[in-house]
């Protein structure tokens, strides 16, 4: 016998040693199927297409309890509705539900094709798969996203056009042509990494010719050095600003290194005997007076390793006396192995453009001040901008004016030799290094501590000859 099922009374029936059906006076063929169990499913009974008798099919089964997932009166009431009007129509509900299926499913991989191709994922893979482990991975990946992925993100990478690429380097090369560069090598190796990788068909960068997209761009090569008196300048704003910024910069300069190169310098890549002469010092408190002369040449020493140098070899860098004297104010710290960190020895120091600002002002002022000495106009004194990779071009330029060797000079910075000499000549030059940048810390010292100007009313007496 047939009643109106509503979910409350659903909710109440019992269950029994054999399964029993109450069909629905509402929905023609519907009715709800009790287990031993206590489970309780939707059946549909109808004479389905082919079939020559009724049959029974379960649509679903009822909540076990009410607010919870399952099918309630109401959903089997409309989807055995569903049914009832697909077979009078003469089709099999069954195979509706799989066309159904299929195409969720075909759409749902087409969703996934088009998400796994638009420009951000790409770029995704194209950083976790061929950035991954590169020297410049880190600076590359922040330009791909600060630049790339923020202007095409969910974009499809097949709907980029040569236009896109020119359009977003022209607003770039208009306020940081040297960025503007940068970014459309990396837009353009990209592009060619996802043509190689089936991820796209052309590159729209293929027909664009750097010096046609960065036409109007004012990039030159760079040549700020900087003078005496902003050498001077610079070491006693740095020795200012304190740790850790202070002595990074003053070991810049130093060294003539990469930033990156001593941004991740540790503890462990300073030779023992070091370590241990600061760590004596530091206990005493007396770390700018510690005798270097006591430690060997072999022991001043720093080796910055292979994978965070740009040749992708060990870079050896001779320490002067100077050099050393910044390395004992550095502290020590619990947390990590790094020299320069704000994060208790943890991570390596970031925010440098911020240092570099402050950096920029005391210097500026230092400038400002020695023009008042001279009796000059503070106020048409100016700093031209540089950047700390300049640093380098001014320890080079100074070794050349100290008549150090080009090759020498060269390997200083750290550059790689080339043609014949690269494969012949493997001596490495480490006394010659050494005694580079030990002429170059006097001579910065003799530019930071001038000798003291005589007064005005002495005058220099000839010596007497014989």
């Amino acid at each position: 016998m047939a009643k109106r099922l509503t979910d409350k009374g659903i909710s109440k029936l019992k269950k029994r040693e054999r399964s029993y059906t109450i069909w629905d006076a509402k929905q023609t063929g519907l009715g709800i199927r009790v287990l031993p169990s206590g489970k309780k499913s939707w059946r549909l009974q109808l004479r389905y297409p082919g079939r020559t008798s009724q049959s029974k099919r379960t649509l679903g089964y009822f909540p076990t309890k009410l607010g919870a997932a399952g099918m309630t009166v109401a959903r089997a009431r409309t989807k055995a509705a569903e049914y009832y009007g697909l077979v009078k129509a003469g089709r099999d509900p069954k195979d509706v539900e799989a066309e159904r299926l299929q195409e969720a499913e075909r759409q749902r991989r087409a969703l996934a094709l088009q998400n796994a191709k638009t420009f951000a994922a790409v770029a995704e893979k194209y950083i976790s798969e061929h950035l991954a482990g590169q020297r410049r991975g880190k600076k590359a990946e922040s330009e791909i996203r600060k630049y790339l992925v923020s202007e095409w993100a969910e974009k499809p990478v097949s709907a980029i056009t040569p236009s896109d690429v020119r359009e977003l380097i022209g607003k770039l090369k208009r306020h940081a042509p040297y960025q503007a560069r940068n970014v459309f090598g990396h837009c353009r190796t990209l592009m060619k990494w996802a043509v190689f990788n089936d991820l796209l068909e052309v590159s729209p960068c293929a027909s664009l010719e750097q010096r046609w997209v960065l036409s109007g761009a004012k990039i030159a090569p760079r040549q700020r050095a900087l003078n005496d008196t902003e050498l001077g300048a610079f070491w006693r704003a740095a020795s200012r600003l304190g740790y850790p910024y202070g002595p990074f910069f003053n070991l810049l300069l130093l060294t003539g290194v990469r930033v990156s190169e001593l941004s991740g310098a540790r503890w462990s890549e300073l030779h023992h005997e070091v370590r241990a002469a600061i760590r004596a010092a530091q206990k005493q408190k007396s770390a700018q007076a510690v005798n270097w002369s006591r430690l060997s040449d072999a022991a001043k020493l720093w080796v910055v390793p292979r994978e965070r140098f740009k040749s992708d070899v060990e870079h050896r860098v001779p320490l002067s006396d100077a050099a050393l004297d910044v390395l004992a104010t550095v502290p020590r710290f619990t947390g990590g192995d790094l020299l320069f960190t704000t994060t208790n020895g943890a991570k390596p120091i970031h925010g440098l453009s911020k240092a570099k600002a402050r950096l920029d002002a005391m210097m500026l002022r230092y400038l400002k001040a020695l023009a008042r000495l001279r009796g000059e106009d503070p106020d048409e004194v100016t700093l031209p901008p540089f950047i700390l990779h300049d640093l380098r071009r001014v320890v080079r330029t100074n070794l050349s004016a100290l008549d150090v060797p080009d090759h020498v000079s060269e390997m200083v910075l750290g550059h790689a030799r080339k043609g014949l000499q690269r494969i012949y000549d493997q001596h490495k030059y480490e006394p010659q290094i050494r005694d580079a940048l030990v002429r170059w810390a006097e001579r910065l010292r003799s530019l930071v501590t001038p000798a003291p100007t005589p007064p005005a009313n002495v005058v220099k007496l000839r010596r007497k000859t014989k």
